[in-house]
């Protein structure tokens, strides 16, 4: 199967400017680290590191993620985990849009060298106020999957996507927010996903926040001699500019 980029096909259906005023561009930056060492009966080191940055102008929105978990155990790496996506949201009213992702995984610790995927769907935003707000998500996705030589497989296949994202403001400042994420697989209904992520957030100052995060990535079909769940509990510093 062709893993082309699903992308570009998405940026092609963008509705044109047509109109004379101008728009800002509204660019956002924030980076995560988070760091942990202890030393004496037991010797670990885990530095968890991430980014992300969005540019909108008009009804098109551009973002990029990048996440790194990586932790050591006297002097042996005891964990690997890098994630990476790239995404295009189109907004055709205020309410509802196209987006197009590509997303990269790597977790050798699971049996998974690589893992590209390519998804074009829709996206509704079901509530929004001053507090709250929720969207919904779907579409299809073009997966190209790589295992560990000699422990994994190699396939690729046609699959869905489903999602839903909630956010609530505690506070004027602190704020609680869920995802959950379905990954069906059209090829083999055994190999299903979900990915959960809750996060709450404190800000520090207008700029920097505390952050906690818990991570589920369940697997239905994960590679041999593996779990098919991995969690991952996440505290450190985000700063925003």
């Amino acid at each position: 199967m062709p893993m082309l980029s699903l992308l570009p096909l998405l940026l092609a259906v963008a509705p044109l400017d047509t109109g004379t005023v101008p728009t800002a561009t509204v660019i956002k930056v924030a980076g995560e680290l988070g760091y942990v060492s202890t030393a004496g009966n037991s010797s670990v080191q885990t530095l968890s590191f991430g980014d992300r940055l969005s540019v909108k102008s008009r009804d098109l929105t551009i973002s990029q993620s990048f996440n790194v978990v990586h932790g050591r155990n006297k002097e042996q790496v005891v964990t690997s985990l890098w994630r990476a996506a790239l995404r295009a949201d189109i907004a055709l009213r205020p309410t509802f849009g196209l987006y197009g992702v590509l997303t990269y995984e790597r977790n050798v610790f699971a049996g998974l060298e690589r893992r590209i995927g390519n998804t074009i769907g829709v996206a509704s935003q079901l509530l929004k106020t001053d507090r709250d707000k929720a969207t919904v998500e779907g579409g299809f996705s073009l997966t190209s999957q790589r295992g560990v030589a000699g422990r994994g497989r190699d396939f690729d296949f046609l699959g869905g996507r489903a999602a839903g994202f909630f956010s609530h403001l505690l506070n004027n400042k602190a704020s609680i927010s869920q995802l959950v994420e379905v990954l069906p697989n059209f090829k083999q209904t055994a190999d299903l996903r979900i990915n959960t992520e809750s996060i709450l957030s404190a800000p520090i100052t207008k700029q920097i926040s505390v952050r906690l995060s818990y991570v589920v990535r369940y697997d239905g079909l994960p590679e041999p001699g593996f779990l098919t769940t991995d969690r991952l509990f996440v505290s450190g510093m985000q700063v925003s500019l």
